[in-house]
């Protein structure tokens, strides 16, 4: 479904996820897969995607990433409601998640897409970021997002979650962290983190957001933040 502020493209059914697939053939088509990921952005490398008892790929921890970068990137979200297909959870690369979630810490980041296909993703799977106008850490595990507009360094669209809320809820939140912000790349742990999904429980539980001097929508940076 395309979005007037933060759309996502289509995604081919090869993308999708089919569930119920056993674990052991997941992880087999990922390592196979590897070698065929595009380069991402300078700064980022290769991931080791290993499997884990708890979900399909391997602490973050121990996921190979180079110096921590800081970026200015613009930020949106998109949701239960608006993911293709709508009604779903479902992510074109996942690594930590079978299904778009995570509670936003170093151990369990929250899904992010970025631009491009499942097979020409501008940022590899596995890539992390730490968004401090959201107080998350987040994981690269979708495909989709629009390109980038000038003056950032990419575009990141966030999982909210979302099931439980309506439609409108969902996209009120989705305004509020909306815009030009910053973010490090292979950040390291120990960062401020307000756990827990971006929408849970019917509410939207996002701090208040200062974007940088000419974002790209959402609210106008705070001229006095702090």
């Amino acid at each position: 479904m395309k979005r007037s502020r933060h759309s996502r493209l289509p995604r081919s059914s090869a993308g999708s996820v089919v569930l119920g697939v056993p674990v052991c053939s997941v992880i087999a088509l990922l390592v196979l897969g590897a070698a065929a990921l595009p380069p991402g952005p300078a700064g980022s490398e290769p991931i080791l995607r290993v499997a884990s008892a708890s979900a399909l790929g391997t602490d973050p921890a121990l996921l190979s990433h180079g110096p921590p970068r800081h970026l200015r990137i613009y930020l949106t979200g998109y949701s239960f409601h608006d993911n293709t297909p709508p009604l779903s959870a479902i992510i074109s690369a996942p690594v930590l998640h079978r299904t778009a979630g995570g509670q936003g810490t170093y151990q369990d980041p929250i899904t992010v897409a970025v631009p491009g296909t499942a097979t020409t993703m501008t940022w590899k799977p596995g890539t992390r970021f730490y968004l401090p106008s959201v107080r998350r850490y987040v994981i690269v595990e979708d495909s989709g997002a629009s390109p980038a507009p000038p003056g950032v360094d990419t575009h990141l669209d966030m999982w909210i979650g979302g099931q439980g809320g309506t439609r409108g809820a969902t996209d009120d939140c989705m305004s509020k962290l909306t815009g030009t912000v910053p973010a490090v790349l292979n950040p390291p742990p120990g960062l401020s983190v307000m756990v827990g999904p971006i929408f849970g429980n019917r509410a939207c539980r996002v701090p208040l957001l200062n974007l940088l001097p000419g974002g790209a929508g959402g609210r106008p940076a705070d001229p006095n933040p702090g």
